[in-house]
């Protein structure tokens, strides 16, 4: 998510329908089509994202379609496109819904209350998680590409926001002593590079889970560029 939008105020509102949770990805191979249940509008949309989002990042943008969504959810088509308008809305929602909470944490890494690298590490556990989430998943796995040419530019403004915040503690704590002199970008692309790369190969049946992995992330990055003062 490097170069990585506050999101909550861009998300599309959703259409109006009927139909029901979204089934969990399993084989490639999709369901039989279910009878629709009664379920609320907000909720069939918020299903609508997630199967899509484990299908792309399951299967790939360029080879799940909308015919796949609309099976693995039990609902056809037509009406699938009551909620959505297009392949490339359900990706950028799915982005938008990725970080949805990155104001509040954005907010409380400018609390200088608390030591900087104190900070540096909730907001990488911040990031983490969210990536780690159905949704972030899909921005990592599939990334903006499909939506390069979206003209106001949200993800790139997303993506620069999140670098910018790192950036912005590693400068911090440089000038305040807890931090050796470095370059601030070169910290924040070691730290995204390091964190865009567990989505690809974290199990949540393996030994550890996301925050001991952010956790011993962090630890190695400040043995780095912590100063004895910290």
């Amino acid at each position: 998510m490097s170069d990585s939008n506050s999101l909550a105020d861009r998300k599309r509102p959703p259409r109006s329908a009927r139909a029901t949770p979204a089934a969990t990805v399993g084989s490639l191979a999709p369901p039989r089509r279910r009878r629709a249940t009664g379920v609320r509008h907000g909720d069939k949309h918020t299903a609508i994202l997630r199967t899509a989002a484990q299908l792309f990042a399951a299967n790939g943008y360029e080879s799940t379609s909308l015919d796949m969504i609309a099976d693995q959810l039990g609902m056809h088509k037509a009406t699938l496109y009551h909620y959505i308008d297009s392949k490339e809305s359900v990706l950028y929602q799915c982005l938008v819904m990725s970080f949805g909470d990155l104001d509040d944490v954005i907010t409380k890494t400018e609390d200088r209350s608390v030591p900087v690298l104190q900070r540096l590490r909730l907001f990488c556990r911040s990031l983490a998680m969210a990536q780690n989430s159905d949704f972030g998943r899909c921005l990592v796995l599939v990334g903006s590409r499909p939506l390069d040419q979206e003209p106001s530019g949200e993800i790139r403004k997303f993506q620069r926001r999140l670098d910018a915040t790192v950036r912005a503690l590693v400068t911090e704590g440089i000038a305040d002593g807890s931090i050796k002199p470095c370059d601030p970008a070169l910290v924040s692309a070691m730290l995204f590079g390091a964190l865009n790369w567990v989505p690809r190969w974290y199990s949540e049946q393996g030994k550890l889970g996301i925050e001991d992995i952010v956790n011993a992330f962090i630890d190695m990055l400040t043995l780095g560029i912590a100063t004895s003062k910290r």
